[in-house]
């Protein structure tokens, strides 16, 4: 089955499971020490249902997250294994058709639309 993008928008589900998930790791308890990013890149792209590629997290009530799955139904499994999605945090989850980005710098046209009878790879 052909990968799909997701834009999700995750929204803490109380104020104590905001500051948990907002506590820096060596000030949690146990503490733990801080992933460099390659770190959370490899754990994060290598989960079993859905890919979580990037995370924008602010100090609002709101994060956003680009995941990578089959189905948005994949994106809800692979918040439920991982023990988050109606304990920490509600999700709603937008397919992307298409999806730019300055990082990627490539010369491929990704424009698709959601009518095009076959989308474009993005």
């Amino acid at each position: 089955m052909k990968e799909k993008h997701f834009f999700v928008v995750h929204s803490y589900i109380d104020d104590e499971a905001k500051k948990s998930y907002l506590t820096p790791p060596e000030k949690r308890d146990p503490p733990k020490k801080r992933e460099t990013e390659r770190e959370w890149a490899e754990r994060a792209s290598s989960l079993e249902f859905a890919r979580c590629v990037q995370t924008w997290t602010t100090s609002e009530d709101f994060f956003y997250c680009h995941w990578i799955a089959a189905s948005e139904e994949h994106v809800y499994k692979q918040l439920q294994a991982s023990n988050l999605e109606g304990k920490v945090f509600t999700s709603l989850i937008h397919e992307c058709h298409h999806f730019f980005s300055a990082y990627r710098n490539s010369d491929h046209i990704l424009a698709a639309f959601p009518d095009d009878e076959d989308l474009q790879p993005i």
